[in-house]
């Protein structure tokens, strides 16, 4: 019995993993060919992040602040976030230039994986272990949010855990067992707690339909197994306070923290169209953004749960239990108000409905109910629950196709039509063919592995509606770049002193991707202090201290090194500006940077940004850090400007004189610069790699002072006749108070990889030493071994007083909410340890 046990366990693991292995080998994907997913989030952050984390273990050297996250930032956020999966730890099997088929061995091991817990949930649950479960695992582990979202592979541990949270509730209230249920509520929450808090929802949901369908309100045990499940499951919470708090310090540093009203509003967020859903091709990549619920569960469970309420076999208050759960589970997606309580207080950026698994889970659930309780020999039930579901996929696809038509006929709008008329046929033979196997399998149980066969087909072609539609990029250039950029990068750190940063001007990276690739992550990815970051934990105020400043970000989650100027470069201590040019990488601009720390003005503490004037906050930046009145970027003279107009663009030619000798800069906000031309004395001027749509500071080029220039400017932005326009870098000046800042730079001694910053400086007066790293509460200062305050400056950055002398400096890093998060952990598990002890204690009394 044990043996046909793990052949079953190992059966439901090689059926998803053959499956999923065929769907990825016939796309070319690695590690089958040399496809590789790069697209969406898997190659704009997981990839580069999965690097980080395979470094640090290669390393064994884990550290929880990088100075690779835009200007420094706490890691932390972003481990619980992205990186807590286990399976992570194969990384130490790969090279930095592998991570993508890593990644794609990623997917494929957690979908297997799933097939193994929905197989032990159907046995402990059903008490049956037959070949037919493996419709039921395989329409679990393959379900539309897979499909939809198996590139955030994060999210599916979640998927993993779920059947497993469902067991320990189950464990709890047959057996009273207690622990089964608080370790895997547990370790959902930490290996992921965005859909781990889902899985607490879930939880208490699956409760109460058990609570209901056994009755329990009727048992004896009913007060001791609610005191169970209360008490456990609040342990559990706590318990994973060791990454809840620090993450919940850290969250509340981004653009997420904000509130919006409109998000709670009782609202509808989709209609019948949703109905398409529920067959092949309901969603496709190019939709991923916007979309109905990902709620696709093969049409044999489709019908299968239909059945279920339409078979006289299963008694009325079943089919009420049942009704009940499932309309909870939608009516919490379909309602704006309960769906943003469920993605934890926030409306989706993208990827909506994430919470749509569960109810897939509890629909193929309830289609094993119906099949355990054998609808399927119930032939009208069956005809009804066919005909039904061939009905809701045809009001779906009227509901998307036919009314934005009728629409668009009386000129109110034209819409987005998104349909594919070949994915509605596909769906209707599947469901037809389904009902007829159903009804054979009823009649004779040899038709078992032709209902396998079908689930598996429907699956792999509904996986393939979303890969057919994705770009794939290419491992062996993509091995090939990073290689080529990495060793540059790390030349280049090899000449330059500690606490410097690096840009990337050109990347040959990008040609590995299928489509436009902004390089945000790159710093993470090739292990420098940069500037950039995309990521949902990117520090909001760091984000706006440098748009402020002239560099571009698309939204709170990303910001970007396009934007710079001389003095920027120098404020963030920026050495080299790195660049591909044919298939070499050199070194194009030596900035001669002070490092990231510099002795400065006390007027610093005065200095306030001003929105949407970049280089006017510039000026006066470097006016509060050098203590003078000295103008560094000085307007242009405009000495006429026309425009000409042609469809829905503007020209501007401007003629201008310069000020100053130093480099020529253009600001003004909002501005595309990706749909926008601009011309200097004829020459086109190339604009970043980095799609730059509202706003960053464009150089213009070097010019003498006195320089007659004319500038054209081909854009949909409303310009005008504003010198603050343009505006020249003052070289001379400027060149001499950076070197004045370099001589009284910190020399910085530490490498930065130990959540610390060390370093020594002579002052010769008392003075700030500006620190161009965000300000973060988990930073303490020390002088000479004694701690010092930290002052907030320039927006989000940070400054501390010294006295005139020798100064040996020390920044040390603690996560915030860490200490106390183990703390609340420690006591939480040690009080479930004693609970424990308690349960069973009662139990033998």
């Amino acid at each position: 019995m044990r043996k046909n046990r793990w052949l079953y366990y190992l059966g439901a693991f090689v059926i998803n993993l053959a499956i999923i292995s065929l769907i990825f080998w016939s796309s070319g994907l690695v590690p089958f060919g040399d496809n590789n997913f790069l697209s969406s989030d898997l190659g704009t952050q997981y990839i580069d992040f999965l690097t980080e984390l395979r470094r640090q273990l290669v390393n064994n050297n884990l550290h929880l602040y990088l100075f690779s996250q835009s200007l420094g930032d706490n890691f932390f956020p972003i481990i619980s976030y992205y990186l807590l999966s286990p399976f992570n730890i194969l990384l130490v099997l790969f090279k930095s230039n592998t991570v993508p088929v890593a990644a794609d061995i990623l997917i494929m091991l957690k979908i297997s994986a799933m097939g193994v817990t929905m197989a032990l949930f159907l046995s402990k649950y059903f008490k049956k272990i037959a070949p037919t479960n493996y419709i039921f695992t395989i329409a679990y582990s393959f379900c539309g949010f897979v499909a939809s979202y198996f590139y955030d592979l994060m999210w599916l541990d979640a998927l993993i855990m779920l059947p497993l949270v469902a067991i320990g509730i189950i464990k709890l209230i047959d057996e009273n067992k207690i622990w089964p249920y608080y370790l895997s509520l547990l370790f959902a929450i930490i290996f992921n707690y965005y859909l781990g808090y889902m899985l607490c929802f879930f939880s208490i949901a699956f409760f109460i339909y058990l609570w209901m369908d056994r009755q329990l309100f009727k048992s004896e045990n009913r007060l001791r197994i609610f005191i169970n499940y209360a008490i456990t499951s609040l342990l559990a919470g706590l318990s994973s306070a060791v990454v809840l708090l620090p993450t919940f310090a850290g969250m509340l540093n981004t653009g997420k923290s904000s509130f919006d009203v409109t998000n709670y509003l009782p609202s509808f967020r989709f209609g019948f169209e949703a109905f398409t859903q529920l067959g092949v091709g309901g969603n496709t990549f190019v939709q991923r953004l916007h979309h109905g619920p990902s709620v696709f569960m093969t049409s044999i469970v489709l019908i299968l749960l239909l059945s279920y309420f339409f078979s006289a076999k299963i008694l009325q208050k079943d089919k009420n239990n049942s009704a009940t759960l499932i309309g909870i589970l939608l009516v919490s997606m379909m309602v704006t108000t309960f769906n943003t309580i469920w993605h934890m207080f926030q409306n989706p950026a993208g990827f909506p409905f994430r919470n749509s698994f569960i109810f897939t889970f509890v629909c193929i659930f309830i289609a094993y109910k119906a099949f355990d309780e054998g609808v399927f020999r119930d032939r009208t039930a069956l005809i009804k629950a066919t005909s039904t579901a061939g009905i809701l996929i045809c009001i779906g696809y009227t509901t998307l196709w036919l009314i934005p038509k009728l629409i668009e006929e009386m000129n109110f709008e034209t819409p987005d039509n998104t349909t594919n008329g070949y994915y509605f046929w596909i769906s209707i033979t599947c469901i037809i063919i389904s009902g007829l196997l159903l009804y054979l399998f009823g009649k004779n149980r040899k038709y078992q592995f032709l209902l396998i066969l079908m689930v598996a087909f429907e699956v792999g072609a509904n996986f393939n509606s979303v890969m057919a539609t994705a770009d794939f990029g290419s491992q062996k250039i993509y091995s090939k770049q990073y290689n080529a950029e990495a060793t540059a990068l790390s030349n280049a750190k090899k000449i330059s002193d500690y606490g410097h940063r690096i840009i990337v001007s050109k990347s040959g990276i990008n040609a590995a991707f299928p489509e436009q690739y902004n390089n945000y992550n790159d710093p993470m990815l090739f292990d420098i202090n940069g500037l950039s970051l995309y990521s949902s934990t990117l520090n909001q105020q760091t984000m706006m201290t440098l748009n402020d400043l002239g560099y571009f970000s698309k939204n709170v989650r990303r910001i970007s090194s396009s934007g710079g100027t001389e003095l920027t470069n120098a404020l963030f201590g920026i050495n080299y500006n790195i660049r591909q040019e044919g298939k070499k990488y050199h070194i194009i601009d030596n900035y001669d940077a002070p490092t990231m720390a510099f002795l400065v003005s006390p007027d610093i503490y005065n200095f306030q940004m001003e929105p949407l004037k970049a280089l006017d906050n510039q000026n006066r930046l470097w006016q509060s850090l050098t203590g003078t009145n000295t103008e560094f970027l000085k307007n242009a003279q405009i000495n006429s400007m026309n425009q000409t107009k042609h469809k829905k663009k503007k020209t501007y030619n401007y003629n201008l004189t310069t000020t100053a000798d130093g480099v020529l800069y253009f600001y003004v906000s909002p501005i595309d610069y990706n749909h926008s031309k601009i011309y200097v004395n004829g020459k086109k001027i190339s604009t970043s790699q980095v799609m730059v749509e509202n706003q960053a500071v464009m150089e213009l080029g070097k010019f003498a002072e006195g320089k007659s220039i004319k500038v054209k400017i081909s854009t949909t932005t409303p310009l005008g006749m504003n010198p603050e326009y343009f505006r020249t870098l003052d070289a001379e000046p400027f060149l001499q108070s950076k070197k004045v800042f370099k001589q009284n730079s910190l020399k910085i001694t530490s490498d930065l990889k130990h959540d610390n910053l060390k370093g020594t400086v002579d002052a010769a007066s008392d003075s700030p030493l500006f620190i161009s790293v965000p300000y973060d509460k988990g930073w303490q200062a020390y002088d000479n071994g004694k701690k010092v305050k930290i002052n907030k400056v320039v927006g989000n950055l940070m400054a501390i007083d010294l006295k005139s002398g020798h100064h040996r400096i020390e920044l040390k890093y603690v996560v915030p909410g860490l200490k106390i998060g183990w703390i609340v952990s420690l006591i939480s598990v040690i009080l479930f340890v004693i609970f424990q002890v308690y349960v069973k204690f009662r139990e033998k009394s």
